[in-house]
């Protein structure tokens, strides 16, 4: 009968420490590949940078810079078309390996105020949203530009690793750097709002402004609705 309940203790004892150590081992998974994978991208960055001259004529991977520049400006002559429901944002028609680049990271975003560092996935699909943030297929590709928003998307905690929960702390003024092959774009936050998952027209593009919006379920833990954070797009640089 001893043996019986020490037995029953040490697997309880197990149990137990599993319980407390997997969202432990969770989050250092996710902060170490979230980690790598935007190292990856600076190191990929650095190689491709000009010594000189930045037009786009000696940018490296100039046709796709143009080839994005020119889907953002379809996406606006089309009015988003293609943005027909939630399925729409999860595969996106733009793909980086049609320009020689095999990653499907368009770049990282960096929110100071909020302590936040995310790598940028193509596409808001279950895989890549359980990887970090993801952008939204039939938004505005983030490389700036008149007539764009670039709608960027993050669980607000995944298997107990907070992504976007505190984005809910951002307020105007605070900055919002996105960072694409070229240059680091510099966004300042003007609005917040929440709204229904259904409701797509508060992500569509807004004539003549260059926006960056972030989305994430609220109120946690129940995400019946969504919360999102604009910012205006007020700097760049290389």
């Amino acid at each position: 009968m001893n043996k019986a309940i020490k037995i029953i203790a040490i697997l309880m004892l197990i149990t137990g420490l599993g319980l407390f150590f997997y969202p432990i081992t969770l989050r250092y998974y996710f902060n170490h590949t979230a980690e790598k994978n935007i190292n990856d991208f600076i190191d990929l960055r650095k190689e491709i940078q000009p010594e000189s001259n930045t037009s786009d004529n000696v940018l490296p991977y100039s046709e796709l810079r143009k080839a994005m520049i020119s889907y953002n400006q379809q996406l606006w002559e089309n009015k988003q078309s293609g943005l027909i429901d939630q399925l729409s944002y999860e595969k996106p028609d733009f793909n980086l390996s049609d320009y020689g680049i095999d990653s499907e990271i368009l770049g990282y975003i960096s929110i100071p105020s909020i302590d936040v560092e995310l790598p940028v996935y193509n596409g808001a699909s279950k895989e890549n949203m359980a990887k970090g943030a993801a952008y939204l297929a039939h938004t505005s590709l983030p490389v700036g530009g008149n007539n764009t928003n670039c709608v960027i998307a993050a669980h607000t905690r995944w298997k107990g690793v907070h992504i976007f929960k505190k984005i809910t702390e951002l307020r105007a003024g605070d900055k919002i750097y996105f960072t694409n092959l070229w240059e680091t774009l510099v966004y300042q936050v003007v609005e917040t709002k929440i709204i229904d998952p259904t409701d797509s027209q508060n992500i569509y593009i807004q004539e003549g402004r260059q926006l960056l919006t972030l989305s994430t379920c609220h109120p946690y833990p129940d995400n019946y609705q969504r919360y999102l954070v604009f910012a205006e797009l007020t700097d760049s640089y290389a």
